[in-house]
C-alpha cells in the first residue's frame, strides 16, 4: 500500500509542478486540479477556484507551498495527506 501511495504523490507532483511552470502565478491562479482517478493517477484541470475534498477538487494553491528561495513548489506533504483519503494510510 505505501508504495502505492508513494506512485500517487509522485505523480500528482509532477502534475503541479507542470502547472507551476505553465501559469504566471500559481497562488493566484483562477484553475484547480481534479482528482478523477487516484489509484491510476488520472488528473486534469478544473475551473473549480476552492477546495473541495468531497469532489477531489483542490485549488492550485491549496497544493503548493514557498521553499526557503521564495519559489512556489509543489507541497509533497499535503499530497500525502490527500492520499490517506484513498488508501486510508
Amino acid at each position: 500500500m505505501q508504495e502505492e501511495i508513494n506512485e500517487f504523490v509522485e505523480a500528482l507532483y509532477r502534475f503541479v509542478a507542470n502547472e507551476i511552470k505553465r501559469v504566471t502565478d500559481p497562488i493566484y491562479c483562477q484553475e484547480g486540479i481534479k482528482i478523477v482517478d487516484a489509484r491510476n493517477h488520472i488528473f486534469r484541470l478544473s475551473d473549480t477556484l476552492r477546495t473541495d475534498e468531497a469532489e477531489d477538487t483542490y485549488a492550485l494553491s491549496d497544493l503548493c507551498i514557498i521553499d526557503e528561495d521564495m519559489q512556489t513548489v509543489p507541497n509533497r506533504q499535503r499530497m500525502y495527506r490527500i492520499a490517506r483519503n484513498y488508501w486510508n494510510g
